[in-house]
């Protein structure tokens, strides 16, 4: 027997789906005014203008050092139209992180996800809003998924950059990348990106700003040395249990450097730093930021053939 919808019954159809959709949409606007009060416009004087997030109520704002290109004469608009002054407490080139701190208490700082389980928030495929406020035109939101995630650590901590498919419009970075339940997940960044929508979980954010906090720097292990991208002989790669095809030649060795302290020498390939295989200098910074200054760390080199490991124990980065 066949089943016929009647007019009646699509209407019905039509009328539910529609109140699911205002339903969500009501929700969606709810928790974007939620988060609204907790996005600031970060402005230097100069140029550009960048979004900031109030990451406590004394008056901690983070946001990107790239958005933020003087040390002096900052302001940060809030939510609600005043205009304060904003002194820079320290800045990390390297994550593009920023923090100031205005002299308010009392702000409606954002909340921020948990670590869960070990790991940051912000599952792959959970619905997200990018969170601004670019220039005067007040605040702009947009709406996606976290499409991916890179699992990274720092100092032994669990760290992760998101990517999302929320455009970023320009002015967007610095701002929040923020759940279905208003937390911030992460603090967008347009250059970090190349021009993708990334963001940094607060996971790392936070893990700047407390050495931010404390030193007015991120104080990272170095290794003192100058090396250049190298392709291993094939022999050697088959012949082994290597996995990789390239490595890092290391051309100069600094003098009193941790690396030459750890017995590094001129014209060795560096091949893996801890569990981090090195196949590049972006290679190299990863697995540098995983390990904390003054550590020790497992360096897997080449040196006249054949595979070596050496315990460096890391210096303080200037």
């Amino acid at each position: 027997m066949t089943q016929e919808t009647t007019p009646a019954a699509e209407g019905s159809n039509s009328s539910a789906a529609s109140g699911i959709l205002q339903n969500f949409s009501a929700e969606l606007a709810g928790i974007v005014e939620r988060a609204a009060p907790s996005i600031v416009r970060v402005d230097d004087g100069s140029r550009l203008t960048a979004t900031g997030i109030l990451w406590t109520a004394d008056g901690i704002v983070a946001t990107t050092s790239h958005g933020v290109e003087r040390d002096e004469d900052i302001t940060v608009e809030l939510s609600d139209g005043r205009t304060l002054p904003a002194m820079l407490i320290g800045r990390d080139p390297d994550m593009d992180v920023a923090l100031l701190r205005v002299d308010t208490t009392g702000l409606p700082a954002a909340v921020l996800a948990s670590v869960e389980g070990g790991v940051p928030a912000g599952r792959i495929g959970e619905l997200v809003v990018a969170l601004a406020r670019p220039g005067r035109t007040g605040l702009q939101a947009s709406l996606g998924i976290i499409s991916g995630r890179l699992e990274s650590q720092s100092g032994g901590q669990p760290e992760s950059v998101l990517q999302t498919d929320a455009t970023l419009y320009p002015g967007f970075s610095g701002g929040a990348l923020i759940d279905m339940q208003g937390r911030v997940v992460g603090m967008t960044n347009l250059l970090f990106g190349r021009g993708k929508g990334i963001a940094l979980s607060t996971a790392i954010v936070q893990n700047a700003a407390n050495a931010l906090l404390a030193h007015g720097r991120v104080r990272r292990g170095y290794l003192g040395i100058v090396t250049q991208a190298v392709t291993l002989p094939a022999g050697m790669v088959q012949a082994s249990t290597l996995t990789q095809e390239s490595g890092l030649l290391i051309m100069q060795v600094g003098a009193g450097s941790p690396a030459e302290q750890g017995g590094l020498m001129l014209g060795d390939t560096l091949l893996a730093v801890g569990e981090q295989t090195v196949q590049n200098v972006d290679d190299l910074r990863q697995g540098l930021r995983s390990h904390g200054a003054s550590q020790a760390v497992a360096l897997k080199l080449l040196r006249g053939g054949e595979l070596r490991l050496l315990n460096v124990t890391l210096g303080v980065e200037n």
